[in-house]
């Protein structure tokens, strides 16, 4: 039967368990819905033009015939994948049908056609491709189940069709499904899961369908499941549900299950006219609806209801009519059962000749059947290990991958910090070389500065401050008389030369050079002392053996907060602190004028902030700066003594 959708048969438990294999769904063809006519679709191939459109009508021609005559259902589908396109669902597809066709009389052509299928639509997300994925699995599961394989049917029932048909919102197929979930179960004697998913069927089509004739089998099974759990009147109840759509479809082709399943409850009843007249009506629709294992399933349970009664010798000629039968002699499992029942038939009978035949072909086929199980075993055994080597292979594969990534990573993860770590001593390195550049240019800068100044003092003092003086001289000498008329140009001439004395003074502060720099700064302090501001200056702890260097660029700092003071602070008081500690020399200026906003220092450095930080950096020192608008100003610059460079003999 071509295993397309439709609904599962069922097995006959007890004796004949292995003579009705569960198939997936029955062809549109088979539907009670409608058949389509071979004639019809024969006709349109002939004035079809479209090569999509051609392969459609093959594929329905296929489907048709490959319940019937599964050569020409397969030779329909093959020429249909000439006309195809070249994509993963239409191949997909085209592999489906094919193996639709090979279902009935070549289960691993069929099987490996399904898989052909499964491997191209899983390429798509469509939902028609989810659609026709589930179908595929389905069916690819019932051969499975086919070959004695229920869990493996089960399973594949549970974790890739009804997933499937969920995600694609199939929810009148997922009906189907849970009724093959229903047989599988039951074939394995989970009668309770087996009724459950039954059930669920049904109410899958109560909703979508109501009225469906496929209630008949979802209520069907579920009586066959509770007669199995010997629950007689759940049984009832649910065969009573099923008898109204038999009635309201009585050619359906999933009447004859519900006959073969009443006719068993009246034998467990022991109703025997009852269960006569409902196996008897299960057989002629089989048989009138093309249901050859539901005609021999049925005439299996008459044969039981024969032999309960003891009429045995009715009950031996139905078991003879099972014999003859081609689908029994295709399944030796089943031929067992039989040649067994018609030995203790015929040995009840008082035929023991008859008896000792049947035996003989029960143990010839018993053998035989052993036989070939061993092989197959065998064959199970071998693709086994054959399987498991591979897995070991794939799985060293795998772990050499796995190995080489955690290495890559754990380079990766090693160079990462490296790298941060060079990058971040790279910039430190940089920093601190720019840094130290600045400094030199700096101390260049500082060093010509202070050679200038002294080339200045001397030239002034030595060349200019002696004309002065020289004119100063003469032109007393020549008026003679210090009231006369040139006595003020005397006088300015002599103002000249002390402005000129004090300018080199601060260029080249002799009091420094002479007398040492705590002598140089009260020097300073008092110069810059006048009748608006008082300077007064506090010493600590200052030693005489500092390097000419640091005391001048001290002096220099000093000069250059009280310049900036007197200019810019108009302050009344200002108190300069100098103390020194070890190798630390620390200044202090605080003066009582307008002070400044701390924010308008980055935006305009001035030249006098300007040239103290340099001395200060020249010095490795650090200064702090304090102050607020009409609060005063407060300088702390901590310094070091120790010289950087040796001190330029100019200096």
């Amino acid at each position: 039967m071509q295993p397309l959708p439709g609904f599962p048969l069922y097995r006959c438990r007890r004796l004949l368990l292995c003579m009705l294999v569960s198939l997936p769904f029955v062809s549109p063809a088979q539907q009670p819905s409608g058949q389509p006519y071979p004639d019809s679709l024969l006709q349109l191939l002939h004035y079809q033009s479209n090569k999509a459109e051609k392969a459609e009508i093959l594929f329905q021609l296929s489907q048709y015939w490959a319940d019937l005559d599964s050569g020409r259902g397969v030779t329909y589908a093959r020429e249909a994948l000439k006309y195809i396109p070249h994509d993963p669902y239409h191949e997909g597809r085209g592999h489906y049908f094919l193996a639709g066709a090979f279902f009935e009389y070549d289960i691993p052509r069929a099987q490996q056609e399904y898989q052909q299928a499964i491997h191209r639509l899983e390429q798509r997300k469509s939902r028609e491709a989810v659609l026709l994925l589930s179908k595929a699995w389905h069916n690819y599961g019932a051969l499975e189940q086919r070959q004695g394989r229920e869990k493996n049917f089960a399973a594949i029932l549970l974790n890739k069709v009804v997933p499937l048909a969920t995600q694609a919102g199939d929810t009148l197929r997922l009906g189907n499904y849970y009724l093959s979930l229903s047989t599988v179960f039951d074939n394995i004697f989970d009668y309770k899961r087996a009724a459950t998913y039954a059930l669920q069927a049904a109410a899958v089509f109560n909703r979508q369908q109501p009225g469906s004739e496929y209630l008949i089998a979802c209520y069907t099974a579920a009586a066959t499941s509770c007669l199995s759990l010997n629950d007689a009147a759940a049984c009832k109840i649910y065969l009573d549900s099923a008898a109204g759509y038999v009635n309201r479809y009585p050619d359906s082709r999933l009447g004859p299950a519900y006959y073969r399943t009443t006719g068993r409850y009246y034998n467990h009843q022991r109703a025997w006219p009852q269960a006569l007249s409902h196996l008897r009506q299960g057989i002629l629709l089989a048989e009138n609806v093309n249901r050859p294992y539901d005609a021999t399933t049925i005439k299996m349970e008459l044969y039981q209801t024969y032999k309960a009664q003891g009429a045995l010798d009715t009950a031996r000629q139905i078991l003879l009519d099972i014999y003859r039968r081609p689908y029994v002699r295709e399944m030796p499992e089943n031929m067992r059962l039989i040649l067994r029942e018609l030995a203790s038939t015929d040995s009840a009978l008082h035929r023991p000749q008859a008896a000792y035949d049947w035996l003989l072909q029960y143990s010839s086929l018993t053998d035989t059947l052993t036989e070939r199980q061993t092989r197959q075993q065998i064959s199970e055994l071998e693709a086994k290990y054959n399987y498991a080597e591979k897995e070991k292979a794939l799985l060293l594969v795998k772990a050499h991958a796995v190995r080489q990534k955690m290495l890559l990573w754990g380079i990766i993860f090693l160079l990462v910090p490296f790298c941060v770590v060079l990058i971040f001593l790279y910039r430190s390195l940089r920093s601190k070389a720019l840094q130290a550049q600045q400094i030199a240019i700096a101390k260049a800068l500082l060093y010509g500065e202070e050679r200038e100044r002294s080339r200045l003092a001397r030239d002034l003092h030595d060349g200019l401050g002696g004309t002065l003086a020289s004119i100063s001289i003469r032109l007393s000498e020549v008026s003679g008389i210090p009231a006369g008329p040139l006595a003020p140009i005397s006088r300015q001439l002599d103002l000249a030369v002390s402005e000129l004395r004090r300018i080199a003074h601060n260029m080249a502060p002799e009091a420094l050079f002479r007398l040492g720099l705590q002598a140089a700064l009260q020097d300073l302090s008092e110069t810059h002392s006048n009748s608006r501001t008082t300077v007064t200056l506090q010493t600590m702890d200052i030693r005489d053996d500092l390097p000419q260097q640091v005391q001048l660029m001290i002096y220099r700092i000093v000069q250059e907060l009280l310049t900036n003071i007197t200019k810019h602070a108009a302050a009344g008081e200002v108190l300069i602190q100098c103390s020194q500690l070890d190798d630390m020399f620390y200044i202090t200026a605080e003066d009582n004028g307008k002070g400044f906003s701390m924010a308008g220092i980055p935006a305009g450095k001035g030249i006098g902030i300007q040239n103290i930080r340099n001395r200060v950096a020249f010095l490795n020192g650090k200064m702090e700066i304090q102050s607020s608008p009409g609060k005063g100003t407060i300088i702390n610059i901590e310094l070091s003594c120790k010289p950087t460079t040796p001190s330029p003999s100019s200096l």
